[in-house]
This record gives C-alpha cells, sequence and structure tokens, in this order.
C-alpha cells in the first residue's frame, strides 16, 4: 500500500505521529506473530517494541523490494530469534481467542470448538519450526509463497514443500487426536 510507504517516509524524517499510526495498523498483527513464534505475550510485547525501534531507526533503509508489513514481519523474526538465543522459549501456541465459542453457539457445540482448537495449536506447535513458521505466514498472516520466500530468503520451491509438508503432518496429527476422541466429541459428528 502506497499509504504504508509514505508512513515510512514521514517516520525517516522523524514523524512520531505517523510511527503510531503504522503501529495501529501493523501492531495486532505483529503481536499475533511473535505470539506465535514464543507462545506467551510478555516476550511478544518486549520484541514488539525492539521492532517499532528498529522501524524508528532504519526507516529511510525500506527499499520497497517487498510490502511494508512484510520488511516488518522480516524484522519482527529477526528480533524474535535474537531474543529466542537469548532465552529458550516454553513452546509455541496460537492465540487463545482461537478456541472462543461464538456468543450463538450451545455449549455442547462451544466445547467441541474449544477442543478443536485446542487440538489444532497442540498439532502445530508439534511442527518443525520451519514447517510451523511457513504455516503460520501463510494462513494466519496471509502472506504470498513469494513474501515468505522473501522473508525467509528461501526459493519459493521451498516454501511450497515446507507447507506441504505441514500441511501433510498437520492432518496426520489431527486424525490421531480424533481417533482418541470419543465419536460423539469429534468434529462434523452427529
Amino acid at each position: 500500500m502506497n499509504d504504508d510507504v509514505t508512513l515510512l517516509h514521514q517516520i525517516a524524517e522523524g514523524d512520531a505521529h505517523a510511527l503510531e499510526t503504522l503501529y495501529a495498523r501493523f501492531g495486532p498483527g505483529l503481536l499475533s506473530y511473535l505470539v506465535a513464534w514464543f507462545g506467551d505475550h510478555a516476550p511478544a510485547e518486549e520484541v514488539l517494541q525492539d521492532v517499532m525501534l528498529a522501524v524508528w531507526d532504519h526507516a529511510a533503509q525500506f527499499r520497497g523490494e517487498s510490502s511494508v508489513y512484510t520488511w516488518l514481519l522480516t524484522i519482527a523474526r529477526n528480533r524474535a530469534m535474537n531474543a529466542q538465543r537469548r532465552h529458550q522459549p516454553e513452546s509455541v501456541t496460537l492465540d487463545d481467542e482461537l478456541a472462543m465459542p461464538s456468543p450463538d453457539t450451545g455449549p455442547q457445540e462451544a466445547a467441541e470448538k474449544k477442543a478443536a482448537a485446542s487440538n489444532v495449536r497442540e498439532a502445530i506447535s508439534q511442527l518443525p519450526e520451519h514447517q510451523r513458521e511457513v504455516l503460520v505466514l501463510t494462513f494466519y498472516h496471509q502472506l504470498s509463497g513469494q513474501e515468505i520466500s522473501e522473508m525467509l530468503g528461501v526459493s519459493i520451491g521451498t516454501v511450497k514443500s515446507r507447507l506441504s509438508r505441514a500441511k501433510d503432518a498437520l492432518r496426520d496429527l489431527l486424525q490421531s487426536y480424533n481417533a482418541g476422541v470419543p465419536s460423539g466429541l469429534r468434529q462434523g459428528a452427529g
């Protein structure tokens, strides 16, 4: 989006309001990515602050070879990897809001949805990091294969391969979870 590039130019010139606008636009998505990375809000919020400081310091270095969001995610990924080297994280989970039932569901349906979301989070956390990362970037951040390729510094074929393997592994893990759940509680049963 051209407005995003304009914001970066304004930030490079020292416009704090432009940084606030950029944060309001992209902060929630970046935080979601970082929470998925760390599995905890506290380190994710710290890294997000580092990301925004890096944007403030290096906005003029944006070359326009990717979208602003992809550039921000790349900074977030690099900062997260640095933080991870300093502190080993426990596990990676997705936001709890995936498990929140909608207000128009009944108690049994809400319990089924919560169990299914928990299974998905658990299965995703068991994927190898390189597969999990591509899966999360594709489905939760809606990045294209090309954007992920540029962000991770790998070929588009590698992105496609990792995504394919991640989906296969996720399907297998979810099937194994369903095999252990009584038929009345399985998604789609009844």
